[in-house]
């Protein structure tokens, strides 16, 4: 258990691989400054770590519900659907990999099951919440508020948790609000966490999505490399119908630039798709197994190619 939540639930992390060295003698901030990013990351050789967080939104569970197969299937050989997949085992034997199944426990334990094919308006009230007067809060609209005013609100949907904090948003150096950012950003910093895979669920088709422009270079380069190969791979499986634009930086700033602050991280949004029915929208509906599966092709594809080229080289910063 990394923390509790406003409510009191425990927000829990799963370890695979060796976490037995000590804590690192710098903080990567001075580290990147010394003489030598070892004094951060250490002289030992250890595996290279991968940090793959769901449920930051609670109202999103598709990317929770991946994370809980791949702990199953990690556990026994099988998800729970009953299916295995030997290379992704295999791939993650060669990681160090932390998992934390829900990070918004607040806001997943209001929120429906799923939102697999409703219409747009129940999406946004469960997601988002709804003021007094029935009015939906909105998906930028609700980030005008940090917190979200709960005595303005009749329902305050599964994207905050219970404080009215949007977990994701919750970056302000100087100022985290919430237990569960601080718990996320102290496992990164202690482990030396090389790469963050931020599940969240929107909309549309599943995509890992453009990166913030604040971070390093070397880092926005690696996580473009990354969404490119990772949309293409969503494309091959059948989840996407084009692999998408060439990915660039976008004006952003949100939990992830401080992954990248606290260990060097190259993080990544992935967003699932939650199928909800949009009139005259020719895209297909998604099945239940297919809503989870972007979580696997994705982490596959970045273990994949982390084998060929660090996930976060630090020797650029």
């Amino acid at each position: 258990m990394i923390a509790h939540t406003p409510l009191g639930y425990p927000v829990h992390a799963v370890f695979y691989g060796d976490f037995s060295e000590p804590p690192p003698q710098s903080n990567w901030s001075a580290g990147s400054a010394s003489t030598s990013w070892k004094s951060y990351y250490g002289e030992q050789e250890h595996k290279q770590t991968i940090l793959l967080i769901a449920g930051v939104h609670g109202a999103e569970p598709e990317s929770g519900a991946g994370a809980l197969n791949l702990i199953r299937m990690l556990e026994t050989g099988k998800d729970y659907r009953g299916k295995a997949d030997p290379e992704l085992i295999e791939l993650a034997s060669r990681y160090r990999l932390i998992i934390v199944p829900c990070v918004n426990m607040d806001g997943r334990a209001l929120s429906p099951d799923h939102l697999r094919n409703v219409d747009h308006h129940t999406f946004r009230i469960a997601s988002q919440g709804a003021w007094l007067d029935g009015s939906q809060v909105g998906w930028r609209g609700s980030k005008a508020w940090f917190p979200l005013p709960l005595e303005r609100v009749a329902y305050p949907g599964g994207y905050p948790n219970s404080e009215g904090y949007n977990i994701m948003h919750d970056c302000a150096p100087g100022d985290i609000r919430s237990a569960e950012a601080r718990a996320l950003l102290k496992l990164a910093a202690r482990w030396r966490v090389d790469a963050v895979i931020n599940g969240h669920s929107y909309e549309f088709a599943p995509s890992v999505i453009n990166p913030s422009c604040i971070d390093t270079p070397a880092n926005i380069e690696r996580v473009c490399a990354l969404a490119k190969k990772a949309n293409a791979a969503l494309c091959a499986a059948g989840l996407r119908e084009t692999p998408g634009g060439e990915p660039k930086a976008r004006n952003s700033i949100n939990l992830n630039t401080l992954f990248a602050l606290a260990s060097g991280a190259a993080a990544i949004t992935l967003e699932c798709s939650v199928s909800y029915d949009r009139p005259k929208d020719p895209r297909r509906t998604y099945t239940f197994d297919e809503l989870m599966e972007p979580v696997f092709v994705t982490l596959k594809t970045v273990m994949q190619d982390g084998l060929e080229t660090p996930l976060a080289d630090r020797s650029k910063f």
